[in-house]
């Protein structure tokens, strides 16, 4: 189900209004039902699969915690982790793995083939494996105990806001939340509203409209008008980000509704000024997941600059495969680690050695930091070798369409002048002044929703992130 349609604005509603009246134990139960509600809305019989995992990982966290030796303890975990990379890469890496094999063996066979069974890849899997990862190692590290209360665990796993795209929420901080009275008042509501807007207007008057530019631009084995991808990659860039941060706004936005606070996916992204900067901005709950149960475990930055960029490598190297089971994405993922790696040479050999920081080269990094980015989310398009070939010469061309450049920049605008004024203020969330200036709000709120119905009416545009 998805938030830009109908059927969950109708059923929320309804929803809410109950919620509002229950107690915290009442809450919990509600928010059960109504999440295996909008997960089975997707597809019924996925539902008995997240619960198994749910029921399983429930059952290890236990384990976890009540094992006394540590060694038995550290068993339980790896169990515990194994069956859930297990479950992720059977749905989402089976098939890749077995392609990976045949087009090995064709080097040396030309013709050889080899049987790949059809797999439906969950909605929301690789995000509540993460999910369910996090809670097992930290029970094992002992910073937080193991829920006993199942309807709390369940809910933990299958909170519908951010059940199908993220954020990736720690336990320590969800089910805190999940097992204490929580209080709605006027300022939660209206904020959460505010931001669930928000959300709505990036996705559906900006990335949709992007998406068809970026779609019809893009289509596979189509002719691409010198230097199109000098157009393309940035409106790419700007389309994934209106689309992402706007689910991850709307899911922030009805959390902070039912009185939850959830970590800020998102911080100006494009206003960072090296590639190491830019993922301490995007997708925030994904980073900080990889270095702290990837890369720390494996070393960090405590074992000389040659081992950390190994890591850096590795971690970005699975980073990109979380993201989907192709060659571009394998691709992407290299390209994510060597930016990082080659920012940290640079740093290393030359910027470290500058005695003043200079607002040219402040600018200059943030320029190269987007570009570099833009131009590799085309790799989230590239299905072989042949359509890589035809981007790149396609970027050492150059023209010119006034027209369309006018077009993509006018999606961009908003966005622009809107994180633009936030990164002046140094503030780490939006600042939306509703508790002062309520009228601006009821505003803001009656422009956007008129801009919404105008553009694009509950049109069912799946969020970009679904997709992982």
């Amino acid at each position: 189900m998805l938030f830009n349609s109908l059927p969950f604005l109708t059923s929320f509603s309804f929803f809410f209004a109950i919620y509002l009246f229950l107690s915290k134990k009442h809450q919990n139960i509600l928010l059960l039902l109504y999440g295996l509600y909008f997960y089975s809305y997707w597809n019924w019989k996925m539902t008995f699969l997240l619960l198994f995992s749910i029921l399983v990982n429930f059952a290890i966290g236990i384990a976890i915690d009540t094992q006394q030796n540590p060694s038995s303890k550290k068993r339980v975990l790896v169990a515990g982790i194994a069956f859930n990379l297990l479950l992720l890469g059977w749905f989402k890496y089976l098939v890749f793995v077995l392609g990976l094999f045949e087009d090995g063996i064709r080097l040396f066979e030309p013709g050889f083939s080899i049987w790949k069974p059809e797999i439906l890849l969950p909605v929301g899997v690789s995000f509540y494996t993460f999910h369910n990862i996090s809670y097992l190692v930290e029970i094992h590290s002992s910073r937080i105990s193991a829920s006993r209360n199942f309807i709390s665990f369940a809910v933990y796993d299958i909170f519908f806001p951010l059940l199908l795209a993220g954020p990736i929420e720690r336990p320590n901080s969800l089910l805190p939340q999940l097992e204490k009275e929580r209080k709605t008042d006027t300022n939660s509501f209206f904020s959460g509203m505010s931001l669930f807007v928000w959300g709505i207007f990036l996705k559906t008057v900006i990335a949709d409209p992007l998406a068809k530019f970026v779609d019809g631009a893009l289509v596979a084995g189509g002719e691409l008008p010198p230097g199109i991808l000098w157009m393309v990659a940035p409106a790419f860039a700007f389309q994934v980000y209106a689309d992402f941060s706007g689910y991850s706004n709307c899911a922030r936005g009805l959390a902070e509704m039912m009185g939850f606070k959830l970590m800020n996916n998102f911080h100006r992204p494009f206003f960072a000024s090296n590639p190491s900067q830019f993922w301490q901005r995007w997708h925030i709950s994904l980073s900080s997941w990889l270095r702290d149960y990837v890369y720390i475990p494996l070393g960090g930055n405590r074992f000389g600059f040659f081992k950390q960029n190994l890591n850096i490598m590795f971690v970005w190297l699975l980073g990109g495969l979380w993201h989907g089971a192709t060659y571009g994405y394998l691709i992407w993922g290299i390209y994510l680690g060597a930016c990082i790696v080659l920012y940290n040479l640079t740093k290393k050999l030359f910027l470290s050695r500058l005695s003043f920081e200079s607002i040219l080269l402040t600018y200059l990094g943030r320029c190269f930091t987007f570009l570099s980015f833009a131009f590799g989310l085309l790799l989230f398009r590239v299905n072989d070798p042949s359509e890589l070939i035809r981007y790149l010469r396609n970027i050492f061309s150059f023209g010119w369409e006034t027209l369309q450049w006018s077009y993509v920049f006018l999606f961009m605008i908003p966005i622009l002048v809107f994180d633009y004024t936030q990164e002046k203020k140094q503030t780490l969330e939006a600042d939306w002044e509703i508790n002062t200036r309520p009228y601006r709000f009821l505003f803001f709120f009656f422009v956007l929703f008129v801009l919404f119905a105008l553009v694009s009416p509950f049109d069912k545009q799946e969020f970009f992130y679904f997709q992982f």
